[in-house]
């Protein structure tokens, strides 16, 4: 990928992510349709590619920004859930990295 790809996505995203946000906002635990959602993103953002805002949704998923099941793929039925806390680390607080930096303060 290049830099002007990455730059066009990014500029893709900023102006997506905020009416999914929004879309999201007005419908906290709703059942909803990607089209609904497509639909939605259009009236807001006029000229967008028509998988732009499935593939920004997912996005903000992987970013932990929103949280949704697919409730029937085959009518693209979604439903948002409330955000998760991040997985604890099976090990405690500590990382590896944690006791690299204890070991250089010694």
């Amino acid at each position: 990928m290049t830099d002007d790809d990455r730059s066009e996505r990014a500029r893709v995203f900023a102006r997506i992510a905020p009416a999914i946000l929004e879309f999201r906002a007005e419908r906290p635990d709703a059942t909803f349709h990607i089209e609904d959602l497509r639909q939605y993103v259009r009236a807001q953002v006029p000229g967008i590619a028509p998988d732009s805002p499935g593939r920004i949704l997912r996005e903000l998923r992987l970013a932990r920004l929103i949280n949704y099941v697919v409730i029937n793929r085959r009518q693209s039925l979604y439903q948002f859930r409330p955000l998760e806390p991040p997985p604890a680390r099976p090990w405690g607080k500590t990382t590896l990295f944690d006791w690299w930096d204890k070991e250089d303060e010694r």
